[in-house]
């Protein structure tokens, strides 16, 4: 059965900082460079042929990491999308991180990013995984919050229950979580 897996960006200088970055292209840093290095290892013997990417650098840089390892197997085919970039987090991007988790801030401000808007990029994004017509194994590089919306709409949480959900969701820099199929 082909899987998909995700991975999140490795640590970016925001998450060195506490700093919310959502939006903000934010680079890796060594720790961040070094733990895209440690998941290509991981992901080197899991027949991945195709690798999707957000476009904000550090998940670029992420998927180039592990690109570099990958392509030693196999031919790796790249695509990056705009539809996974990072959650806008609204007015607290740039701003040092609170107790309170940038995605659940930005839309219950009202300043970021809307759950039908979220709800609806997490499903063009599952519409293009669809859409590659190959048997080998996918690799999504992209973020943390708006991975968990994805996940989400994969096991049919409604945005009515989208907070609660996102309140337990976990995804550390450089880590690796797996669907099996859409």
């Amino acid at each position: 059965m082909r899987k998909i897996y995700f991975v999140r960006h490795g640590e970016s200088k925001h998450n060195a900082a506490s700093i919310y970055a959502g939006t903000i292209d934010s680079p890796l840093t060594a720790l961040g460079k070094s733990q895209a290095i440690q998941t290509g290892e991981l992901l080197k013997n899991k027949n991945i042929s195709h690798l999707i990417t957000s476009q904000l650098k550090r998940a670029q840089d992420t998927a180039c990491a592990i690109s570099d390892i990958l392509s030693t197997k196999q031919k790796i085919t790249l695509q990056n999308t705009p539809l996974l970039n990072e959650v806008n987090f609204g007015d607290i991007q740039n701003k040092k991180i609170q107790q309170i988790d940038g995605l659940i801030y930005g839309v219950e401000s009202g300043t970021g990013e809307s759950l039908t808007s979220l709800y609806t990029r997490a499903k063009q994004v599952i519409k293009i995984i669809q859409s590659i017509k190959t048997k080998d194994c996918i690799l999504v590089v992209g973020h943390g919050a708006f991975t968990a919306v994805i996940f989400a709409v994969y096991e049919g949480i409604s945005p009515e229950h989208f907070l609660d959900y996102k309140k337990k969701w976990r995804f550390q820099n450089g880590e690796i979580k797996k669907i099996l199929s859409f």
